[in-house]
């Protein structure tokens, strides 16, 4: 928005109420009012059409719950994002029910709180947006997964195709698999197919490509898996720019429910345009030295471009228990984030992979391919209901890290 968003708190407690004010003062939002539950939070509410209200809620739930479904229906266009002591699903669900537009746990953090409320407006704006008639028709849109890494030789493309093949196979999603590696390509080889179009064709002739003669670009594997290869010749990239990528990834997350897009160990402009078209980042590292010390530097560049998403960056540790001196823990605290997910050493990947069949279906029953497996169930949202263990670093618990932190 282009003036300061207007806040009003509603929260009886006067010194919890003060401090949300001072926060909210501190990241740039204007507070023009607070008030308590019932007819004074209608009152003013209705006299100063704020931009945004912050509400606290707290049991017992009667008044707060009343308050907040009042408000939603007497000024549905409202956003009201609800904050509280408790991280209970009973008090999330009341909440989302009730109207609330997000849910966030006290203490507030003030870079949340400021994603929160942006988020909510600008959600807001666009509702109100699409009822003047001011946007397109909604286009269906799959999951965009980047496997990024900071290096070379780490196993990106071998966790893109093993993930891309699990995904098809385990969650029986539809996916298309990206070689964006502008120095090597090595999809089509650890896949075993032939190369006859790659994205340059494509991007190249995009605006004569539907939905019908897209396949004509894409190569089937046996698993299911759709490939577009990269280029046979590095020199067709120089034909390419970072608008092109988001055209080809665009119209493949149209048709497609996750599209994997598997990058080179640099940065460019081709690299840079992956990350911001993902949905999900999955920053790749290894147990040796080298590696961390990139991935340090990719998590700096990566939140400073885009911020501190833990849900959206998440970092996976490939060949995990192998021996180099340097223990996971000390990764996390190096890298300062947590590891969502990983992966196993093992062997009998790199046989895998000069033979041209993924892991995953040459050894489904090694561990590598139990975690790959697993991830690409949690990523589509597919239980495993062969299994129901807690894990410390991937899975579920790993999806759900940032809510139990905040719960315990």
């Amino acid at each position: 928005m282009a003036r300061v968003p207007q806040v009003i708190v509603i929260d009886p407690d006067r010194e919890s109420s003060a401090e949300v004010q001072k926060t909210l003062t501190q990241i740039g939002f204007a507070v023009v009012a607070s008030a308590g539950y019932g007819v004074e939070a209608f009152t003013l509410a209705h006299q100063l059409h704020p931009d945004v209200v912050l509400m606290r809620v707290e049991e017992p739930l009667v008044r707060p719950i009343q308050t907040l479904s009042r408000l939603n229906d007497w000024m549905p266009d409202l956003p009201i994002i609800v904050f509280s002591t408790e991280a209970n699903i009973r008090l999330m669900r009341q909440s989302m029910v009730s109207g609330a537009s997000d849910y966030l746990q006290q203490p507030l953090q003030a870079d949340e709180l400021e994603t929160s409320i942006l988020r909510v407006l600008e959600r807001a704006e666009r509702e109100s947006a699409r009822r003047r008639g001011e946007l397109e028709e909604p286009v269906p849109q799959g999951t965009i997964i980047t496997i990024f890494g900071a290096k070379g030789g780490i196993g990106k493309t071998t966790i893109a195709s093993n993930l891309a093949v699990a995904l098809a196979t385990e969650a029986h999603q539809t996916v298309a698999l990206v070689d964006m590696d502008t120095r090597f390509g090595d999809v089509a080889i650890t896949m075993d197919i032939a190369v006859d179009r790659s994205i340059a064709d494509l991007a190249r002739n995009l605006d004569n490509v539907s939905r019908a003669t897209l396949k004509d670009y894409l190569v089937q594997h046996d698993s299911g898996v759709r490939i577009l290869p990269a280029p046979t010749r590095p020199s067709d990239w120089r034909n390419l720019g970072a608008q092109h990528i988001r055209d080809v990834v665009d119209i493949l997350a149209q048709t497609h429910d996750f599209v994997i897009l598997d990058t080179p160990g640099t940065f460019n402009e081709i690299v840079a345009a992956a990350i911001e078209v993902g949905t999900m980042i999955l920053l790749v590292t290894t147990l040796d030295m080298a590696s961390i010390k990139d991935t340090v530097l990719a998590l700096e560049m990566l939140h400073e471009r885009f911020g501190s998403d833990e849900e959206r960056i998440k970092v996976v540790l490939n060949r995990a228990g192998i021996d180099t001196g340097v223990r996971e823990k000390d990764v996390e605290r190096t890298l300062d984030s947590a590891l969502w997910w990983r992966i196993p050493q093992d062997n009998e990947v790199v046989k895998a992979a000069q033979l041209g069949r993924p892991i995953v279906m040459s050894r489904p029953g090694s561990k590598v391919s139990l975690e790959i497996r697993e991830m690409a169930r949690a990523l589509a949202g597919v239980r495993n209901r062969t299994k129901n263990q807690k894990r410390q670093g991937g899975g579920f618990g790993g999806l759900l890290r940032p809510f139990l932190k905040k719960s315990a």
